[in-house]
């Protein structure tokens, strides 16, 4: 029995240490490295403690077969496993957060088409000098930012500036790289070339927000940095002082061990992940991705949430919202679609997709009538569809419409007055159409005590009437990119803000 006493815990701390192994060994094996290194360099982090906590109890497992004292090898393993678990939960969160820039690169254009001597010649977009002329045809990216010299057209630069519809541009425009070419060939000089550009800038960005310590690590950072050698001094102090009482070396060192075993930080090295583990994974099932654990402790301190309004609040495409007419709705929708499909414009594609015609009618002499609309004639009728400079410049009245255009206008949408043989015969309505849970949402938060705010590149009565709809009291218009950044510190200095 007395032998059986004996080989029992032996036994037993020999598994352990064997299971253990592979666990500090070769998994932990970057963070003890780690660790090891902030001992010897006095640069202290959360892997030190780890670490020297985990080498420590693991090494009492071996220490436990020839001398008396304690054994913690199992610990060790276990706490290493937890903290490997969490630092891999976290760097998968932020390996596909950095998609994201990823995603950006991609928005540029591959190939541009440059002019020399009368001669088109693609080139890779890296190739691009200051001062070439590019060519950009309808439907294709603008390689590079730069100044129209030649040419009109729409171009969507939703992707730059938030605003769903299509600006136009003609000669001495600037166009920014990546926004997408409508309708007509652009001929730009290249004003801007590789990390000057837009988009590099914007990218620059987002890498500074991803690198970006929050305050909560610069503290974890600095308390870690005085904890580590604290607890070396104090378990030195221990043995020290264990040995020169009790002159037992067993228990002195049984002693020093326990201080550096039980000043291991668990909470911060096991409750943090685990908390982490939780908390994206849930935000995973609701589609949110978390970058940083650090993000789920600061949201409880949000006051302020600002919503982008392109493609956040609204779908991001315009849509047909409202058709007003002295004739039947059925014959506005097909006069104005049987135009239409012969324009690239997003505005024409909207009218297009409401009619969803299978025929449409023979439209003869089409043409585009840039900013301002398109005409044609269909049999024998003569067809104009556009905005109010359009009407008043082919001197047809729409007094019949104006009431309810400008009801249309006031509420943000664009309007096209469609007119037959010289006389105004209806009004289509086309706005960005709000998402079906945008109101829900923003209730929901409103009701929570948030004070929610819309941002736009869009003008401030469109943005206006987008807030009405969706319940946002407070409204920042006419607002680039590169200014939200401003706006939303401005909003910082207030409170804690989460920008969606």
């Amino acid at each position: 029995i007395f032998g059986l006493e004996i080989f029992i815990p032996r036994t037993t701390t020999i598994i352990l240490l064997a299971l253990g192994l592979p666990v500090l060994f070769i998994f932990g094996w970057s963070t003890i490295r780690g660790g090891m290194r902030g001992l010897f360099t006095f640069y202290f982090n959360m892997d030190s403690l780890i670490a020297l906590g985990t080498l420590v109890a693991y090494f009492t497992g071996l220490f436990s077969l020839f001398f008396s004292i304690q054994d913690y090898s199992g610990v060790s393993a276990m706490i290493m496993a937890f903290y490997i678990t969490g630092k891999y939960v976290e760097a998968k969160a932020r390996g596909r957060a950095s998609q994201e820039i990823k995603k950006l690169l991609e928005l540029g254009a591959k190939k541009a088409r440059i002019l020399k001597d009368n001669k088109e010649t693609e080139v890779d977009i890296s190739e691009i000098n200051i001062g070439d002329i590019l060519i950009v045809r309808p439907g294709e990216k603008i390689p590079t930012d730069g100044i129209v010299v030649k040419g009109e057209s729409s171009v969507d630069e939703s992707m730059v500036t938030g605003e769903s519809l299509p600006v136009e541009k003609k000669k001495s425009s600037n166009v920014i790289g990546a926004t997408i070419n409508q309708d007509g060939i652009l001929y730009v000089k290249a004003t801007k070339v590789g990390k000057d550009t837009f988009l590099a800038h914007i990218i620059k960005l987002v890498e500074e927000a991803q690198s970006e310590k929050v305050p909560i690590q610069v503290l974890a950072d600095k308390i870690t940095s005085v904890f580590v050698p604290s607890i070396l001094v104090l378990a030195i102090l221990t043995f020290g002082g264990w040995l020169y009482f009790s002159g037992d070396l067993s228990k002195s060192i049984a002693a020093s061990v326990s201080v550096l075993v039980i000043a291991c930080p668990c909470a911060l090295g096991l409750a943090t992940p685990t908390a982490l583990m939780v908390g994206s994974g849930m935000g995973a099932k609701r589609g949110i991705l978390i970058r940083k654990g650090e993000a789920i402790q600061t949201m409880k301190n949000v006051k302020f949430i600002v919503f982008d309004k392109t493609g956040t609040i609204t779908k991001g495409k315009p849509e047909v919202t409202n058709i007003n007419s002295s004739v039947k709705e059925n014959y506005l929708l097909e006069i104005a679609a049987s135009l239409e499909r012969l324009s690239e414009h997003p505005i024409a594609r909207a009218i297009v997709e409401k009619a969803k015609m299978k025929k449409y009618r023979e439209v003869k002499g089409f043409k585009i009538l840039r900013g301002r609309g398109v005409e044609g004639k269909i049999g024998k009728s003569d067809i104009v569809i556009g905005n109010r400079t359009l009407m008043n410049e082919r001197k047809i009245s729409f007094k019949e419409f104006e009431e309810i255009t400008g009801k249309f206008e006031s509420e943000g949408k664009t309007t096209m007055i469609v007119a037959e043989k010289g006389k105004a015969i209806g009004v289509i309505a086309v706005a960005d159409a709000l998402k079906e849970d945008s109101v829900l949402a923003v209730t929901s938060l409103n009701k929570a005590g948030y004070e929610t705010v819309m941002i736009t590149g869009d003008n401030e009565k469109t943005a206006r009437a987008i807030a009405k709809q969706v319940g946002i009291k407070e409204v920042i218009a006419n607002v680039l990119p590169e200014d939200k950044a401003r706006k939303v510190e401005e909003l910082q200095k207030k409170a804690m803000v989460a920008f969606v």
